[in-house]
């Protein structure tokens, strides 16, 4: 049996860790690493003392190796510490929390394959963010994507991260009414890839999108209205930051407090907008995000911008089709919680993890009959768009309509397996939580670089 490490006695007290700023990352990263870096750099020395940076890799062996000296040679001019968590790292790590957790043999294994992914999955780096996050005490989790820039603003040092920070930590003493998450948009790429589609109709891309929503027999629950003029603030800097009623917050350069300690994120390999459960459960229980003005720059790989990778298309088609049945799910698990969410956080602070993963499993296994015509459905959308489209585009994507083709008739039981496991992680999460909390009594995360 594993046995986790004991913590140091004596010694020093473990610095203390109230923000950490992670970036998960499959790819080069510099650009992205500098902009973080420089976003802790600007802040007052009080602030700046309180920040740990965290890379999360799952790259190939000589990417790795580059993105750690840049990450190095970035925070040692940040005078911030930066820790590299590779998989070897996170295998030993995820090993240790468990032993600490002493769950079941059987909810052991179910927890280990769920934490311990292949690339691929969009809740793997932010679910090995908040258990890092409990290990080091953090009080709050920042997340920049890899593939984006942040930027500070030379004059006032305003960037998204003091942003974050200044309403998180209002937020904090503000108790139930203050904010929850905070973050942005983005600008250059979109985050959603649907270039050849949309070369051909606009059409193509409602089609599919509708593909997830209830129908009016589905929507039960009478929804406030968006407020014509949200609430706002002026942060620091004089940046307008305004609550998000309608999921404008992009993950990839959010934070978060409280939130990714209740549940995790779903940690299925390729499945669209499966990092997006810990933002969607605050808008159902109306606990507030803010959106701020500070938006990152979103770049694609040369490859993707290209569209040159066949197989990267195929199995991008394939985690949208997937992303379409787990949305229709969704919609209708959201129209539960509507009901029960004072069933979920009675008390304002306590969250009833194990009850939310028992009401989302019973809405999808309620409803397999409502998501069985979006396969075929989803594909006819790309078979239509393949042949009305002529060169590159027609040829790319006729690619993505033979990976649909070949996923299609086993994409409902994909999303509804990628959701059982989701919901035993999720009742065992706050567990999980503590005990990494506990691993972390010394703060010594250097043992898994």
């Amino acid at each position: 049996m594993h046995t986790p490490p004991e913590p140091r006695a004596g010694g020093r007290a473990p610095r203390p860790v109230r923000r950490l700023v992670y970036l998960p990352t499959n790819r080069p990263f510099e650009a992205a690493f500098r902009s973080v870096a420089a976003e802790v750099a600007a802040l007052p020395e009080a602030a700046r003392q309180q920040v740990t940076l965290l890379v999360v890799d799952d790259c190939p062996p000589p990417v790795s190796r580059a993105n750690r000296q840049v990450a190095e040679d970035a925070a040692a001019a940040a005078g911030v510490p930066v820790h590299v968590l590779g998989t070897d790292g996170w295998t030993r790590f995820v090993h240790d929390v468990l032993a600490t957790a002493a769950l079941p043999p059987a909810e052991r294994t179910v927890a280990e394959g769920a934490l311990c992914k292949p690339t691929g999955s969009y809740g793997a780096g932010p679910n090995k963010a908040a258990l890092v996050a409990a290990y080091l005490g953090a009080r709050t989790l920042h997340r920049r994507d890899s593939d984006q820039v942040t930027h500070v603003d030379p004059a006032s040092g305003t960037s998204p991260l003091r942003i974050e920070a200044e309403l998180l930590d209002g937020g904090a003493t503000a108790g139930s009414k203050g904010a929850y998450c905070v973050g942005s948009s983005l600008t250059g790429r979109p985050t959603r890839d649907r270039r050849d589609l949309l070369d051909r109709s606009a059409d193509f891309v409602d089609r599919i999108d509708a593909l997830s929503r209830l129908s009016p027999a589905e929507t039960r629950v009478v929804r406030a209205a968006v407020p014509d003029r949200p609430e706002e603030v002026v942060a620091h800097g004089g940046v307008p930051a305004r609550r998000d009623h309608t999921g404008s917050v992009e993950m990839g350069i959010a934070a978060l407090r409280g939130v990714h300690a209740w549940i995790p994120e779903m940690p299925a390999v390729g499945v669209l907008g499966s990092d997006y459960f810990q933002k969607g459960l605050l808008y159902q229980l109306e606990l507030p995000v803010w959106h701020h003005d500070l938006t990152a720059d979103h770049h694609y790989e040369p490859w993707r911008a290209e569209q040159s990778s066949a197989e990267h298309l195929g199995w991008y088609a394939r985690a949208e089709l997937r992303y379409a049945v787990l949305r229709k799910h969704w919609n209708a698990f959201n129209e539960a919680l509507m009901t029960r969410r004072d069933l979920l956080l009675p008390d304002g602070q306590h969250f009833d993890s194990a009850a939310y993963a028992e009401f989302l499993l019973d809405t999808v296994e309620r409803g397999a009959e409502r998501t069985a015509a979006i396969p075929a459905a989803f594909v006819a959308v790309y078979r239509e768009a393949a042949a009305a489209a002529s060169g590159d585009v027609r040829r790319r994507l006729e690619v993505r309509v033979a990976a649909l083709e070949e996923a299609a008739g086993t994409t409902g039981q994909y999303v509804a397996d990628a959701v059982r496991e989701f919901a035993a992680l999720t009742r065992r999460w706050p567990a999980l939580v503590a005990a990494a909390g506990r691993l972390g009594a010394d703060g010594d995360l250097g043992r898994y670089a």
